[in-house]
């Protein structure tokens, strides 16, 4: 039986103007059983709500104290609460990273009336920070949470500069004397290691005396439907909620983390892992960006797996209720636009599925982090419909239904309270001939292959030893994708130096075949570029070079943000009657380490979102 203590609003039946004028949350504005209570020294403000109290120092520019009230007595949920960043001006090394103090602008009460209170503070410009971040913590009135947002701005006065990653942390007392379990979703939400340390592996990522390995990449999610995670233990729980992810860089493929060692809650607003790109800004470009308002929920319950349900439900009432009407910014339009139509290939093929997203033109979405991005999947008939956009000018792109290549349309208009009907879109698929075979599907993802879709793990490339022992062998028509084809092809073999594909021709073939390669991932050992040797029945026809993508290889990942495609052509009369073979082989090739001596910096990989083989002369 769940028992978790829920604050829920009283809604009133008028609206007062004072809460109206202040813009504060409307549903909590007639409700004055609890009131809000401020109190302000030289030193900090504590603001308590009659659920939660939040303790801001003045000095630190941060939350020192987030407090629980259940039960009849108080938790202290954390002891600080900061935003922290990667950024800086260019020209001068690597962007500098840490928490802003001193705020350029004192820790003020903004607001503070029966609906709640708010407390907002100023960070920068400085010479190493050339950016002005003003942050807001949004208290209403008998809720067990409360609400942050921030607006970050690049203004003509400022110089050039970058930002690698922007984010809120939420830090508990480390051990486990609260938290004992690390939620990150449905599947990750056990108990995290509680034998001491041993030594540091790599960055965030430690080796415990009882042998296990814990990393904070493990618990990374993918942003297309990820919407809340946190920390749990005896009964109580603390959140990230996010409404929407319409202002988290990169897109549905977009990985993040969320929750790690010591227990450190995140909220990556901005973040460069997996390959998803960093921001950068010339010379006097001006740039303003809204960030959340993101909500920080507590409650408890018998058990973790209630309060997950608890907060999923939590989550849910906020993606409802967005965007919040009570948010009083010219940056944050309430109005919104709708977009609907129907997606469809030109040779009647399906599209359910597809994801469709709106997204800055160039075509490099998953780049993308400057503006606001939104999606939807395609559903039957490929018909979508993608609500509570932000009024503007945006580009459409498609991916899926098995294309490697993406379909984009240029100069979609949103307004505001409008509906904008698109009618069918039409995507001409690129064919090089007629299908021989495929391998996998693509979509960006390797999650169809063997060990795909359980990647969270540390040292990943530890497993192919026991999985494949002989190396991939793969033979169209009776080998299959789920068991005997990797996700990933890693530097390391086991007894040959190259994966084969055998594939039966019943009669001698002329005119032009074409390999296309969808890569999902690509690192190399050394250098910029993991270079593939492509052979047909023992000749090398091409050698496949492949920036560097992104870290999956050794951060728990089975793809990474930067997608490749590539072709290449080989004469048809290569290939014989009867059974043929193409080879894959990396240059940095090299045979499986003794475990005494695996480094994960010393392997790359190519991770394979398709292969598919076309003949334009079938005769």
């Amino acid at each position: 039986m769940i028992k978790i203590k829920m604050h829920s609003p009283i809604v009133p039946a008028a609206v007062s103007l004072s809460a109206l004028y202040l813009g504060l949350p409307v549903w909590a504005a007639g409700d004055i059983s609890t009131t809000v209570k401020t109190s302000e020294t030289p030193r900090e403000i504590v603001v308590d709500n009659g659920a939660v109290t939040v303790v801001f120092s003045k000095a630190k520019g941060q939350v020192t104290a987030i407090r629980y009230h259940h039960d009849g007595r108080e938790t202290e949920m954390a002891n600080t609460m900061y935003y922290s960043y990667s950024a800086g001006p260019t020209g001068k090394g690597a962007p500098k990273g840490g928490s802003v103090t001193a705020p350029s602008l004192p820790v003020h009460i903004v607001k503070n009336d029966a609906g709640g209170a708010e407390v907002a503070m100023e960070y920068g410009p400085t010479p190493t920070y050339p950016f002005q971040t003003e942050i807001h913590y949004v208290i209403p009135r008998g809720e067990s949470g409360f609400y942050v947002y921030q607006i970050y701005k690049h203004t003509s006065d400022m110089p050039a500069a970058t930002i690698g990653e922007a984010r809120f942390v939420i830090k508990g007392k480390p051990g486990t004397d609260l938290y004992t379990n690390h939620v990150v979703d449905a599947k990750r939400m056990g108990p995290f290691p509680a034998s001491p340390v041993v030594k540091k592996v790599m960055d965030a990522t430690f080796l415990h005396e009882d042998g296990t390995i814990y990393t904070k990449y493990n618990n990374s999610a993918f942003m297309a439907d990820h919407f809340v995670h946190g920390m749990a233990g005896h009964g109580l729980a603390i959140w990230m909620i996010n409404a929407s992810n319409e202002y988290v860089n990169g897109g549905p493929i977009k990985q993040e983390l969320t929750v790690h060692e010591d227990n450190t809650l995140l909220n990556m607003l901005e973040g460069a892992h997996f390959g998803s790109g960093v921001l950068n800004f010339n010379d006097a470009e001006n740039w303003t960006k809204f960030y959340g308002p993101f909500f920080v929920y507590m409650n408890h319950g018998d058990s973790v797996p209630d309060m997950y349900a608890d907060a999923l439900r939590r989550a849910a009432d906020e993606r409802q209720k967005w965007p919040y009407n009570w948010v009083r910014d010219p940056n944050f339009p309430t109005n919104r636009g709708t977009v609907n139509g129907r997606i469809a290939l030109s040779d009647g093929s399906s599209t359910n599925g597809a994801w469709i997203i709106l997204a800055g033109p160039g075509g490099d979405w998953p780049l993308q982090g400057k503006g606001y991005e939104f999606w939807t999947q395609a559903g039957s008939g490929g018909r979508f419909l993608i609500p509570k956009v932000r009024p503007g000018r945006y580009t459409l792109y498609a991916y899926g239904a098995n294309q490697f290549e993406q379909y984009s349309q240029d100069d979609i208009v949103v307004d505001e309270g409008k509906s904008s009907d698109l009618g069918t879109l039409t995507w001409k698929p690129i064919r090089h001939g007629q299908t021989l075979w495929q391998i996998g599907k693509p979509d960006r993802s390797t999650q169809e292959f063997r060990e795909g879709a359980d990647v969270r793990h540390w040292a990943n490339y530890m497993r192919y030893p026991a999985d494949f022992p002989d190396d991939v062998t793969y033979t169209i028509g009776k080998s299959h994708e789920d068991k005997d084809w990797n996700f990933a092809q890693w530097t390391w073999y086991s007894k040959k130096p190259n994966w084969t594909i055998r594939f039966d021709t019943p009669k001698p073939l002329t005119g032009t075949c074409t390999l296309t390669f969808g890569i999902a991932s690509s690192n190399p050992v050394r250098g910029n570029h993991a270079n593939v040797i492509v052979s047909v029945n023992g000749k090398q026809v091409s050698v496949l070079r492949l920036p560097k993508s992104g870290p999956a290889a050794y951060r728990s990942g089975g793809q990474d943000s930067l997608y490749q495609v590539l072709y290449m052509t080989f004469d048809a009369e290569l290939l014989k009657s009867g059974m043929n073979e193409i080879t894959l082989g990396h240059e940095e090739a090299a045979p499986f380490p003794t475990p005494e001596i695996q480094m994960h910096g010393q392997v790359g990989e190519v991770m394979y979102d398709a292969i598919r083989l076309e003949v334009e002369d079938m005769k």
